[in-house]
This record gives structure tokens, C-alpha cells and sequence, in this order.
């Protein structure tokens, strides 16, 4: 299983809210395939998987602050 973490978003971003999910528990990704939305103080960004494989864990739900590097979801590589 593969941790996909809160990227860094900017210079000054520390922390973001997730808004939405556009995968869920069970969905294949691809690489670079966005999985979630999240919104600091300035932007909505889409959050892309870095690895092509299939969603297995959320652990970060939407209405959630997170800072970086918080460990969002889990994917199952192929």
C-alpha cells in the first residue's frame, strides 16, 4: 500500500481543507488522475495520485484542515 500525502501547495501554505473527493474506496486511478480537492486561504487545488493503482483507504474525510505531509489516502499499486 502506497501513503499519498499532502503535497506542498505554496511557499507560505501549511495546512488546507479537504473539499471533496473525486475517487472513492474501491475506484482505479490513474497516474496523475486528480483524487481530491482541497482549498487553502488563496486556491482550490485538485490533488493528483502520483501512482496508478486502485483507491483502498480514505483517511481524511471532506470538511477535514490537514497539514502537510498528513497522509490522505491509501493506494493499492498494480
Amino acid at each position: 500500500m502506497i501513503d499519498v500525502k499532502l503535497p506542498q501547495l505554496g511557499d507560505s501554505v501549511d495546512k488546507a481543507l479537504v473539499t471533496s473527493w473525486l475517487k472513492q474506496v474501491g475506484d482505479h486511478v490513474e497516474q496523475d488522475e486528480p483524487l481530491l480537492e482541497v482549498t487553502t486561504d488563496k486556491v482550490t487545488i485538485e490533488v493528483p495520485s502520483e501512482y496508478t493503482g486502485t483507491l483502498r483507504e480514505i483517511l481524511v474525510h471532506e470538511g477535514e484542515h490537514v497539514g502537510l505531509e498528513t497522509v490522505l489516502c491509501r493506494i493499492e499499486s498494480d
